[in-house]
């Protein structure tokens, strides 16, 4: 289930091979921060996604306006 959920979120194979051999070895706090890290990477795509999107809107109103 480790797996799965790793891949549902987003993560890469090499990631999810990281982490489970960390969590596998007992390294819960490797284990921690690679998660962390998979976690951040997909923050920082959601930030990019947000700006797109403000962006898409601001033209839709300029457009309108014009």
């Amino acid at each position: 289930y480790i797996m799965e959920n790793l891949w549902d979120a987003g993560c890469d194979e090499m990631e999810i091979s990281k982490i489970l051999i960390c969590y596998r070895s007992g390294d819960c706090r490797n284990t921690e921060k690679l998660i962390e890290k998979c976690r951040k990477r997909q923050l920082e795509r959601l930030h990019e996604s947000q700006t797109c999107i403000g962006r898409l809107d601001f033209l839709r109103y300029r457009l309108a306006k014009d």
